[in-house]
C-alpha cells in the first residue's frame, strides 16, 4: 500500500516515530519506556489492538474481584502502553515518515 506524505513524496509504509514514551517512574522525572522508531504502523496498530483485548480481559476480571487489585494496575499499565503506541503511530503519519524513517 502507497501513502503520500507531507512533501508529496510516497512512501510504501508509515512507520513509528520513535517518540511517544510510557512507563514513568515517580523516583525520577524521565519515562523507563519509549515507542522503538521505525516499526511500521500496521504492526504497531496490532500490538495496541493486542493489548487492547488483555486490558479489556484484566478490567472484567478486576471487576469480578474487588479485593485483588493486580488485574486493575496490569491494565492501567496495559494502557499507558497502547496509548504511547498509537500516539506514536500518529506522530509517524503526521510527519510523513515512511520505511526509511525519514
Amino acid at each position: 500500500m502507497l501513502t503520500m506524505n507531507s512533501q508529496m513524496n510516497f512512501s510504501p509504509v508509515n512507520v513509528t516515530a520513535g517518540i511517544a514514551t510510557f512507563g514513568k517512574c515517580t523516583a525520577v522525572s524521565e519515562p523507563l519506556f519509549r515507542v522503538n522508531p521505525g516499526v511500521p504502523s500496521a504492526e504497531a496498530l496490532a500490538q495496541a489492538s493486542v493489548l487492547m483485548d488483555c486490558i479489556n480481559r484484566l478490567t472484567l476480571i478486576g471487576a469480578a474481584d474487588a479485593e485483588n487489585g493486580a488485574p486493575v494496575w496490569a491494565a492501567h499499565y496495559l494502557g499507558e502502553q497502547v496509548k504511547a503506541l498509537i500516539d506514536d503511530v500518529g506522530m509517524g503519519l503526521r510527519d510523513g515518515r515512511g520505511q526509511d524513517g525519514e
